[in-house]
């Protein structure tokens, strides 16, 4: 049959061509590791994508499952021997499925007129307090079980929390060091979990950076990072709020643009280049200086302040920054997230900040970068599958016998937590950046 030209996925016809098929892709895929379905995997997607290309398949049903339950952590993309940029024809395949069949009506509200006009998305998460307190006490048992959302073997899922104003709006636009010598100057996307939820890590982050010695500007208007509409194969207005976060922060005279999501640092420095590839009319240095300027918090502390940080002493050399350890040594693991390690290239820096803590006795778990299950939205239309992913990581961390699990996006913070409440096990889940916090 003729090929088909697919306005995303025509211009990847040859990096799709690339796959040999050779299987390698299959190690730690954490959807290929629970189902052992071929199109499950890196491998098997690409052969389904290839024959929407050459007219043999429509872009839906099989396509379609197969596209969108991948969680998209990037393991095939580092595995692959033949550097197949698997990523990119995932996000191609997803805009291609939404373009073809189109976006949902609930799809469509909640990627253009809630995240794509930014305003209603605080005002939709604060007026959600009460369905979580409904839903936290609706009964498990009964005749209208199978009505409740994500419940697995009678446990309801653990939400976040949700509520109150946002972070960005507690604070003023320049939060100032009282260091009475500034380091100097950076800015900080908090993004939107942290903003609206897990709020904890953005306050931890503002602290630590001022403590350092660095005033922080936090500007006003930041939209979504655009990873959820990505997911959801909204690309226009994907790149409507990539656009709009450049504007923003372009303007601004900073040393860095620091994150505390893992995801949304990923989406920022990695993702934009691609997304606005076709979309700058000739000004794509723009893009990439504001990309160049994305810096996760683990990387901007340890690479600012190797004088700070001294893991082969385990403590704290600065002489300016003398911390004042407190309370007992506690067992902390580190979970690697997928967009930390694989996307980043963001390992050892957690590492050193948590072996350099007293008050942390530091144990590695193991495969401590397998996905968590969390994926964004992959979590919300695949609950069980994200479970069951999430069962593995729980097991790794109940053997290390850690009382804290420390990770570097709130994401997995929230996926874990909820794993953690389903296995039973008491331990609390922790950005790095909010344990550096308390010892200093």
């Amino acid at each position: 049959m003729a090929e088909k030209a697919y306005t995303y996925l025509t211009p990847l016809k040859d990096e799709i061509s690339k796959c040999i098929k050779c299987g390698a892709c299959m190690a730690g895929c954490p959807t290929f590791m629970i189902t052992k379905d071929e199109t499950m995997v890196a491998r098997g997607r690409l052969t389904l994508v290839r024959a929407a290309l050459d007219g043999r398949i429509e872009p839906s049903g099989r396509l379609k499952e197969s596209i969108t339950s991948c969680i998209g952590c990037l393991t095939c993309d580092v595995n692959c021997p033949s550097g197949v940029k698997i990523g990119d024809i995932i996000f191609a395949a997803k805009a291609q499925i939404a373009k073809t069949r189109g976006l949902n009506l609930i799809e469509k509200i909640a990627s253009k007129w809630v995240v794509g006009l930014r305003w209603p998305l605080p005002i939709l998460v604060r007026s959600s307090a009460l369905l979580l307190k409904i839903y936290d006490g609706l009964p498990v048992k009964g005749p209208l079980i199978h009505l409740i959302p994500f419940v697995k073997n009678n446990i309801k899922r653990k939400l976040p929390a949700a509520g109150g104003p946002s972070l960005t709006s507690q604070f003023p636009e320049v939060v100032k060091t009282m260091h009475q010598r500034p380091k100097g100057v950076v800015a900080f996307f908090p993004g939107c979990v942290i903003d609206l939820s897990t709020q904890n890590i953005g306050r931890a982050t503002l602290s630590v950076l001022n403590k350092l010695g660095y005033d922080v500007l936090i500007p006003g208007g930041q939209y979504c990072c655009g990873s959820p509409l990505q997911s959801l194969g909204d690309i226009e207005t994907a790149r409507k709020v990539a656009l709009k976060n450049i504007e923003i922060f372009s303007s601004l005279n900073v040393e860095a643009i620091i994150v505390s999501c893992a995801t949304c640092g990923h989406t920022l420095k990695k993702e934009y280049p691609v997304l606005l590839n076709q979309s700058l009319n000739g000004h794509f240095e723009k893009v990439k200086e504001f990309s160049g300027r994305i810096m996760d918090i683990h990387e901007f502390i340890v690479s600012r302040h190797a004088e700070l940080v001294s893991a082969s002493q385990g403590e704290f050399t600065d002489s300016e920054n003398k911390a004042l350890f407190k309370g007992e040594r506690q067992r902390v693991t580190f979970h690697d997230p997928c967009h930390l390690k694989k996307g980043f290239g963001i390992d050892q820096s957690p590492r050193e900040i948590l072996r350099s803590i007293p008050s942390v006795e530091f144990v590695e778990m193991e495969d401590a970068d397998a996905c968590c299950g969390f994926g964004g939205i992959f979590s919300l239309y695949h609950y069980d599958l994200a479970s069951e992913i999430g069962e593995r990581k729980t097991e790794n961390i109940k053997r290390t016998g850690s009382q804290i699990v420390a990770t570097g996006c709130p994401g997995c913070k929230i996926h874990i937590e909820d794993s953690l409440h389903r296995a039973g096990y008491n331990a609390t889940v922790k950005h790095t950046v909010e344990l550096l916090d308390e010892v200093l």
